[in-house]
């Protein structure tokens, strides 16, 4: 064997070992990727096993950092938001109190509003019927005088009120007016003529 040939055979045997050909693609790029992953999982392990990826828990330490420095005070500021939450609730109650007594205050201003608005319509109800009987009393009374002579009529309306003597004169017929208000004086004849010019 020449030295050429053992060279060939000791560079043959140091080469790394490679797929056989021949054979899928595929399975030569397993054959050279798989090792990485599996070094890369026993890294992981061996790191587990030693304690250095241990869990840590932040929410805690956020939990702890947040009465960093308050040391005795937290009881006493704990005590204080209680006392204010009692104080809130104790307010809340009164408020809820004014509020059913303000409802029911309101009720009876509702109740006492209804019944003044019965009395008055009872009152307008009263004020009509006494108004058309005085209406039909002068309505009568027009008539009265009506077949009175005229002499006699005028010196009874001289006698009353202007209000009445013009509220007469008014219901009575034109012509009858006329005789009557000419014979009555003539100034209680003016305000007579007065008043039925401001109330025709």
């Amino acid at each position: 064997m020449s030295g050429t040939d053992v060279a060939r055979e000791e560079s043959a045997g140091s080469a790394p070992a490679q797929a056989p050909k021949g054979k899928s693609p595929l399975l030569g790029y397993l054959w050279i990727w798989l090792p990485f992953p599996l070094m890369l999982g026993g890294l992981v392990f061996w790191q587990i096993r030693s304690g250095k990826l241990e869990k840590k828990a932040p929410e805690i330490q956020v939990e702890a950092t947040m009465f960093e420095g308050a040391g005795a005070d937290v009881p006493v500021l704990i005590a204080a938001l209680q006392q204010e939450r009692d104080h809130l609730a104790t307010e809340w109650q009164d408020l809820h109190s004014a509020q059913k007594r303000l409802l029911l205050e309101q009720g009876e201003i509702d109740a006492r509003q209804k019944q003044v608005e019965a009395l008055l319509a009872k009152v307008d109800a009263k004020v009509k019927t006494v108004s058309d009987d005085k209406s039909h009393q002068l309505d009568q009374l027009a008539r009265v005088y009506e077949t009175m002579k005229p002499d006699a009529a005028a010196a009874i309306l001289a006698g009353i009120d202007v209000d009445t003597a013009t509220a007469v004169l008014q219901r009575m017929k034109e012509r009858s007016a006329a005789g009557i208000l000419a014979k009555i004086p003539s100034e209680s004849a003016a305000r007579i003529s007065k008043k039925m010019l401001q109330h025709p």
